[in-house]
């Protein structure tokens, strides 16, 4: 058998016998792909401009939904070499609005956005941030807003459609799981590949084997019975995605990972393999914010944060 943390479950091979098709989960959920009809785009006058529209471009055309820009920078404009020609609806700013945050929140509405894109940090340079920060823009906007959110980091995150390598990442039972998934599932193109990976966090881990040792002072733990955990919780999503794949045409993976493994959360570098992260956010959820907040803040890939109440 192989390691557990190694598991890598392709859903083409059909006669492979992993957990799940051993395992009588029921009914997969269904997972309807959601797909934006009308994105705002904030733009900053920073680096991650070019790399911010020229995503919304490659998701206007190939989705055909309608792009609205609010541009709030006012630092020098992007070089002709950088500028990305697209056709969008122009959204202005309320002047009465101070803060950033509040009028990007409100142009989002304005608009009827059903999805939101801006660079993070918003109104600094990555370079000038560095890794340490995301930015209270992004922090407020992630808390606050009615719709989906897509994070631009990296200024070198151009070039390829991100979203022909979509991956989903669930760390523990999360409300906001299905929800992420159908917004996955919308953005990955036809002939894309997407991933649930299945993640098992040094600190979970640890919080469990102290609860479990002070109830079984002379048992033994490790990371595989949490993954088998997350596993039967996640059985009817990987299934629905399973069936999704069949339906839409792209490719789908389940990988089920420890932490500790030193494998590379997120894929390689952005310029050789750009991806799109999704994770879900449930609001009144202190350690789902948090871990939103850090995993923008560290990911050199595009992530697609899916709020639920």
């Amino acid at each position: 058998m192989p390691d557990p943390t190694q598991r890598h479950v392709d859903s083409e091979l059909s006669e492979s016998m992993d957990l799940f098709e051993r395992a009588d989960v029921g009914a997969g959920i269904e997972i309807a792909p959601r797909r934006p009809k009308r994105v705002l785009v904030a733009t900053d006058g920073s680096t991650q401009d070019h790399a911010l529209t020229l995503f919304a471009k490659q998701l206007q055309d190939r989705l055909a939904c309608e792009i609205g820009r609010l541009d709030l920078g006012d630092g020098a404009p992007s070089t002709t070499e950088q500028r990305v020609e697209m056709d969008a609806t122009v959204v202005e700013a309320d002047a009465s609005l101070e803060d950033d945050y509040d009028q990007i929140l409100a142009a989002a509405e304005s608009f009827g956005a059903d999805l939101l894109m801006l660079p993070c940090p918003y109104r600094r340079d990555f370079e000038s941030l560095g890794e340490d920060s995301a930015g209270t823009v992004m922090e407020v906007v992630a808390a606050r807003s009615k719709v989906p959110t897509i994070f631009i980091r990296r200024p070198d995150a151009v070039g390829r459609d991100p979203s022909n390598h979509v991956r989903i990442i669930l760390t523990r039972e999360n409300a906001a799981a299905n929800e992420t998934a159908r917004w996955a599932a919308g953005l990955v193109q036809p002939s894309g590949r997407l991933e649930l990976l299945l993640l098992v966090e040094q600190s979970t881990f640890k919080n469990f084997r102290e609860i479990m040792n002070s109830l079984q002072p002379d048992a033994e733990f490790n990371p595989a019975d949490l993954e088998d955990a997350l596993a039967r919780t996640y059985a009817r999503l990987h299934s629905g995605l399973q069936r999704a794949s069949r339906e839409h045409g792209f490719s789908y993976d389940l990988i089920i990972r420890y932490e500790a493994d030193e494998q590379p959360i997120t894929p390689e570098h952005p310029e050789t393999h750009p991806a799109l992260m999704a994770l879900g956010l449930v609001r009144h959820d202190h350690d789902s914010r948090n871990e939103i907040h850090d995993f923008v803040r560290r990911s050199p890939h595009p992530v697609l944060v899916a709020p639920v109440d």
